[in-house]
């Protein structure tokens, strides 16, 4: 009898000990992964905005290697900068003056032509295409930053506050996007030839 309870006593410690092990082993791998999205984003222009995105980002659930990162920061850019494109153009119809209309259709000129490389580039983060990624973001970047200038003639109000925060979001998110891509392009770098030297 007591053989039998020590067994059981014995088997059960052993189980709520695996138990234990797999949760650790699980737990410790969403840790490293969630570290993994911090640490790259720390390394990026604007990490609060990385971090911020990402994570909301359904993409970049679970992601460890730096090609997802740089795919989800793309398509997190891609949102940011279709939510200013949107406002910028439902505000068209209600714009009093012309300053204010040309900001509005300048900038929204300038949020779909960056957006049109970004949507050229998404799913396309692998081997064979990561360099045209990067292409198209140095590209965007060349287009992204000029709500600010198309809009300083125009009078200051909340529609013009509004859109520039926005744009400004979408500018941030697109320096992040191009330094996640820099570094998968890095990690994406075929490995250096064995040397032919004899020891």
């Amino acid at each position: 009898m007591e053989a039998r309870s020590f067994m059981s006593c014995y088997c059960g410690s052993l189980l709520a000990a695996a138990v234990a092990l797999f949760l650790s082993v699980a737990l410790g791998a969403g840790a490293f992964a969630g570290a993994d999205l911090k640490a790259s984003c720390a390394a990026t222009p604007h990490p609060d905005a990385c971090v911020a995105a990402l994570q909301a980002e359904p993409s970049a659930k679970g992601t460890a290697t730096a090609r997802d990162l740089a795919e989800a920061a793309i398509l997190a850019a891609s949102t940011a900068g279709a939510a200013a494109g949107d406002y910028a153009r439902a505000q068209l119809d209600v714009a009093k003056d012309n300053a204010a209309w040309q900001c509005l259709n300048e900038c929204a000129e300038d949020i779909e032509d960056a957006l049109s490389h970004l949507d050229d580039s998404e799913g396309q983060i692998d081997d064979a295409k990561i360099h045209d990624v990067k292409l198209f973001l140095d590209t965007t970047d060349q287009d992204a930053w000029d709500c600010d200038d198309s809009c300083k003639h125009a009078p200051q109000t909340p529609v013009k506050a509004a859109l520039l925060a926005k744009n400004k979001a979408f500018e941030d998110l697109m320096a992040v996007t191009h330094a996640l891509v820099k570094r998968a392009i890095g990690g994406a770098a075929p490995a250096p030839a064995p040397s032919s030297m004899s020891p």
